[in-house]
């Protein structure tokens, strides 16, 4: 009796055990319906600090995260129930990939909640994020994949992987899909309606191929291994072979391949955590919220050279003032905002370098490199005359501290003055 309970009441209750007492998240209408949502850290929230949002599994409502939220102090963060679960009214659509993206990009604006995005997406929220990131790719800054859904799920690798095992590969993978197709028969019609997309999904039939990709965005991948109690076999199904061995063959298969992928990515890690099973953001909230947060983080030189690219003047100069709310403290030095001003010069991009140079000047007043680099600044942007007290403090400060370029510096100067 106690295995054949379903997994939709499985799921209600971890969601009701994480979810006690904690705080009630708020309802928002998308089209005439209520989505149900939880805000975090969003409001000192800066221009251009990433958003981190939370995709749940299937069947799964966002109370599922309360234990990473914790964990992710001052961090943006939403959380939301999809159309059809929690307590979100669903949509009259199919709760496609393609219609889940269009409804959480309506609910991002109508939270007024601008990119850059970090999404988190476990179980089929993998999918769902893969297809936001892949329609608004450069809203997203980075990926973060909770036991996620692979082609190894698919009906067609799942014969391929059974047949190498010896196994009667056709046979073993329709009796593992109707197991599945079976789950749900008696779950809450928005569950269901989910289930059937997944299940169509799997079979090929209203696919599409490219989900299976990830795309290349820096991401971090986390594997559990270990399935215990109602994890092992909740469903009683009748297979050929040991449900188990079923379980853990894909999850080997899923490994390999996820392993291949990362070794070909930059910026990117796969952790496996051996000892836990599906839901360990709930039984190790705090590797998850790690993860998280390496991607939130980031490295500050690659975002300000993508921001330099992507704003203007004045949205650049705001990104950089917020940029130290995500950053991790000791990041941002004088070397690098020093590098990144002269790479802006050499891409012609003199009003960019400035604003670098500015606040390198701002933050690290008494360098003689920065005055000098403040001049050089204002020579490429025509205004010599301007540059030339900058020089002439770099001079001051150099011979101060007898600096090993105060050769370049009296250079500088010289040539400024129209003296060389």
């Amino acid at each position: 009796m106690a295995k054949s309970i379903s997994v939709w009441l499985v799921l209600v209750l971890v969601s009701f055990v994480t979810c006690f007492g904690q705080n009630p998240g708020k309802k928002v209408a998308i089209d005439g319906k209520d989505i149900f949502y939880h805000l975090a850290g969003i409001e000192n929230r800066k221009f251009g600090q990433p958003l981190v949002i939370l995709e749940s599994n299937h069947a799964s409502s966002f109370d599922t995260w309360y234990k990473v939220i914790d964990n992710l102090e001052n961090v943006p963060i939403l959380a939301y129930d999809r159309a059809g679960i929690g307590q979100s009214d669903p949509f009259d659509e199919s709760p496609t990939p393609e219609n889940r993206t269009r409804q959480l990009r309506n609910l991002l604006e109508k939270l007024n909640l601008e990119p850059p995005y970090i999404l988190v997406g476990h179980g089929w929220g993998s999918m769902l994020i893969k297809d936001f990131a892949m329609t608004y790719p450069e809203s997203v800054e980075g990926m973060i994949y909770l036991d996620p859904v692979d082609e190894s799920s698919s009906f067609e690798k799942m014969i391929t992987i059974f047949n190498q095992a010896g196994w009667d590969g056709e046979k073993i993978a329709k009796e593992f899909f109707e197991v599945r197709k079976e789950r749900f028969q008696q779950a809450p019609a928005g569950i269901k309606a989910e289930a059937q997309v997944m299940y169509e999904f799997a079979l090929g039939e209203k696919s599409n191929p490219k989900l299976y990709d990830f795309p290349e965005i820096p991401s971090a991948i986390l594997l559990g291994g270990k399935h215990v109690g109602y994890m092992e076999n909740p469903f009683e199904p009748t297979l050929t072979v040991d449900y188990q061995q079923v379980v853990n063959l894909l999850q080997r298969d899923r490994i390999s391949n996820f392993t291949d992928l990362i070794l070909n990515r930059q910026d990117s890690e796969m952790i496996l955590l051996s000892n836990y099973m599906h839901y360990f953001h709930l039984q190790e909230p705090e590797k998850i919220s790690a993860s998280i947060l390496s991607k939130y983080h980031g490295d500050p030189a690659k975002k300000l050279v993508k921001a330099a690219q992507k704003y203007d003047l004045e949205q650049f100069k705001k990104y950089l003032e917020g940029l130290e709310t995500h950053t991790l403290n000791g990041e941002i030095t004088e070397a690098i905002i020093n590098m990144l001003g002269y790479d802006q010069l050499r891409k012609d991009q003199p009003a960019h370098a400035l604003v670098l140079f500015s606040y390198n000047l701002e933050q690290n007043p008494q360098s003689a490199n920065v005055y000098d680099s403040m001049g050089d600044g204002l020579v490429a942007m025509g205004k010599t005359k301007e540059a030339i007290p900058y020089f002439e403090k770099a001079v001051k400060l150099g011979e101060q501290s007898k600096h090993r370029d105060l050769g370049l510096f009296k250079k500088n100067l010289a040539a400024a003055k129209g003296e060389e």
